[in-house]
């Protein structure tokens, strides 16, 4: 695997409702666009501006930084003209629901890389995300607390609760180093969200793992490069996905979905499509253990920073599919 320098912390934000607030099935969009107002509200000094581009204090803004965030002068990839988001939501793709006054939403946020050094903005704009309402309803919420946690441990540690004016800026970080290995020679990955690859300039429906490869190694290489230290720089990303030929597909049970979200103009609708279900591989999956867990922390695909393209791992089950 191409060396990573890709530190991150996986935030658990648990918001109470104030009255009833209406979500989609794919909240993910709602929390990025509630999140990215709020961050904007409290970091932009130069708010006549139309865009980001341009201004001066891009480089030190936690808002530009997080939501425009531009290429290093010593990256030039036509495939980064968008460069990726350092903060990835979590948040499940399920049914329409309806959250009454003293429910709780719980959702996690992964921050990722120089990002880290903006924590005292981003958790000021956590505490605001509810304020301005929510989903269809446009209901309010209020921020409950923030916990730093280990997915795979289940150590926590808490930076913000409630009203609280104590904040601690000592989340537990994760490196790729740190993520568990996967030594089963059968793996499930359950698709908790909307997964969108593409192969030939489509999206594929039939998701092998060497596509599932080349799109995480790309995922994790441009985070890196454009949020971490950059050490992929240069790296060969060409023998990985070769290696993994030899992973064999020996279930896949997919579905489509998708879901309307805000354009990035006013009244417009975008629609996101994806692939929802089970994916099953045979083999051994040491060399690519570190970016099958990167994927399930940080996603892949399309529209990853909003909580598309996250799974679960499932090792240690009989041969046989259910």
């Amino acid at each position: 695997m191409p060396p990573l320098d890709l530190p991150f912390t996986v935030l658990r934000v648990s918001l109470m409702a104030r009255e009833t607030v209406q979500l989609p099935p794919f909240a993910g969009s709602k929390l990025e666009g509630a999140f990215g107002r709020a961050l904007y509200g409290l970091a932009c000094t130069q708010p006549q501006r139309e865009t980001c581009m341009g201004c001066p204090l891009h480089s030190i803004c936690p808002y530009g930084l997080s939501y425009a965030p531009t290429l290093p002068p010593e990256i030039k990839v036509s495939s980064l003209s968008t460069p990726p988001r350092p903060i990835v939501f979590r948040v499940a793709y399920g049914e329409e629901r309806y959250l009454q006054a003293g429910e709780t939403l719980t959702f996690g946020m992964v921050v990722v890389g120089h990002a880290l050094t903006q924590l005292p903005y981003l958790l000021a704009a956590l505490r605001e995300v509810g304020a301005q309402g929510l989903g269809r309803t446009r209901g309010q919420l209020e921020l409950q607390e923030v916990v730093s946690v280990q997915p795979y441990s289940g150590q926590e540690t808490t930076l913000l609760s409630g009203g609280d004016m104590g904040v601690n800026l000592a989340p537990l970080l994760l490196r790729p180093a740190d993520l568990p290995s996967v030594t089963a020679p059968r793996i499930r990955l359950h698709l908790r969200s909307l997964l969108h690859l593409k192969q030939g300039g489509q999206m594929t429906e039939d998701i092998q793992f060497p596509t599932l490869i080349r799109a995480l190694q790309r995922r994790m290489g441009n985070l890196e490069q454009v949020h971490g230290g950059a050490a992929s720089l240069g790296a060969d990303f060409g023998a990985l996905p070769e290696l993994a030929q030899n992973i064999q597909t020996t279930y896949q049970y997919l579905r489509p979905a998708s879901q309307l979200r805000k354009g990035s103009r006013p009244r417009e609708k975008t629609s996101m499509e994806g692939l929802l279900g089970t994916l099953e591989y045979a083999g051994d999956f040491t060399p690519f253990a570190p970016l099958l867990r990167l994927g399930e922390q940080l996603g892949v695909g399309k529209w990853a920073h909003f909580r598309a393209g996250l799974y679960d791992i499932e090792e240690g089950f009989p041969e046989a599919s259910a």
